[in-house]
C-alpha cells in the first residue's frame, strides 16, 4: 500500500477554500437581521416586566451578534489558513516540475554531448561532415 501520510489532493484543498467563501457569503443574512433585530425599539408597554423583557431582548441580539462574529472569525482563519496551504503545496509543485525539466534537460544535453563525442564531434554537436 502506498503511504499517503503527506498527500494532499490541492483541487480538494481549493474546493474547500472556494466552500468557506460560501459559508461566509451565508452569513450575511443572519447578520443583517440580527442588525434589524436590534435596533428597533419594542413595543411591550410601560411596566417593569416590559422592560426587563426589553433588555433580556437586546442582551440576546448582541450576544448573538457576538457570536456570529465568532463564526465569521473562524471561518475566516480556516481559509486564510486552506489558502496558505494550497499556495505552499501549488509552489513546491511547482519547484519539483521545474527542477525535473531542468535535471531532464541536463541529461538530454549530455546524452547528446556524449553522443557527438563518441561519433567524432567533439564539441558535442555530433559528428564532423
Amino acid at each position: 500500500m502506498q503511504d499517503r501520510s503527506y498527500y494532499v489532493h490541492l483541487e480538494s484543498l481549493k474546493d474547500f477554500a472556494r466552500e468557506l467563501e460560501i459559508q461566509l457569503e451565508c452569513m450575511t443574512k443572519p447578520n443583517d437581521f440580527l442588525l434589524t433585530l436590534g435596533g428597533e425599539p419594542l413595543r411591550f408597554g410601560e411596566f417593569g416586566e416590559a422592560s426587563s423583557l426589553a433588555e433580556a431582548h437586546h442582551a440576546a441580539v448582541a450576544e448573538m451578534q457576538g457570536l456570529l462574529d465568532q463564526v465569521k472569525g473562524a471561518i475566516t482563519f480556516a481559509q486564510d489558513v486552506t489558502h496558505t496551504v494550497a499556495e505552499g503545496y501549488q509552489q513546491a509543485d511547482q519547484n519539483v516540475a521545474t527542477d525535473l525539466h531542468v535535471t531532464a534537460g541536463n541529461v538530454i544535453g549530455g546524452i547528446v554531448s556524449g553522443l557527438g563525442n563518441l561519433l567524432g564531434g567533439g564539441d558535442g554537436k555530433g559528428a564532423k561532415g
